[in-house]
């Protein structure tokens, strides 16, 4: 008759296997009733042992949906060499600007590491253009860094890692394609940063009142319901409301 191990070695730290074990319903299930002793150590392997001396977290910061924090706005230009960080207060839009030589991805990442640093102590949500930026932000947090032949590229990745390592708070970051008309306060915030980042640019601005109104006209929706969908103020929303009885 098979018996069980009088003892069972893991290959990875007790703490981790304490987690898995309350989240996981299979091991909880396959251990239960399990009476030898439970022994962990870690093979020789070198980037094993580097677990020891590493704090690693078993909560990801990188969220996958929107936290409960400000929300900013980056963007990077090569031409310029403006990296910018935007964000809205009220009613009133805040800008950080720095510089960098490079190519755009590279004043893109130097954007975020400014947004990071500059909201280290709270939840944060990112929105970028750059699918390369946002990609490489939404891996950094649970990645190791290896040195890359680009010095400049190394340096802004080590900044952006550092902030983000440090940071005790979640984070989430949003893809948006760029120079999109669509509206909305999203797309308002990103052609924004472009404009400052790059002068030459002006993105074009969707025309809200025409867009209700034309939409008014078809499915006569209500004064609030045309606020909410075209983010207009409640005075606009019920003058196209009148003009149309």
């Amino acid at each position: 008759m098979a018996a069980d191990p009088a003892t069972i070695v893991l290959p990875l730290q007790q703490e981790h296997f304490e987690w898995s074990l309350t989240n996981s319903a299979p091991l909880q299930s396959a251990l239960r009733n399990f009476l030898g002793q439970i022994a962990y150590h870690l093979p020789s392997y070198k980037l094993l042992q580097l677990a020891k001396s590493t704090s690693f977290t078993l909560q990801p910061k990188n969220s996958q949906v929107p936290v409960q924090g400000p929300t900013v706005f980056t963007d990077g230009s090569g031409k310029t060499g403006k990296a910018i960080v935007t964000r809205k207060e009220e009613s009133e839009w805040q800008v950080l600007e720095g510089h960098e030589s490079g190519s755009a991805q590279l004043v893109e990442l130097k954007a975020v590491a400014m947004a990071f640093q500059k909201f280290p102590q709270v939840p944060l949500n990112l929105v970028t253009d750059y699918a390369y930026v946002a990609d490489t932000t939404q891996r950094l947090d649970c990645s190791l860094l290896k040195e890359v032949n680009n010095d400049a590229l190394f340096l802004l990745l080590k900044a952006l890692w550092c902030a983000i390592q440090a940071r005790v708070h979640p984070y989430y970051i949003l893809h948006i394609r760029s120079h999109t008309s669509l509206p909305g306060f999203i797309t308002e915030g990103n052609a924004r940063d472009d404009r400052l980042a790059n002068p030459a640019w002006v993105a074009p601005q969707p025309d809200k009142i025409a867009q209700a109104k034309a939409a008014h006209r078809f499915f006569h929706q209500s004064a609030h319901t045309l606020q909410k969908q075209f983010y207009l103020t409640p005075t606009e929303a019920r003058d196209i409301v009148s003009a149309c009885a």
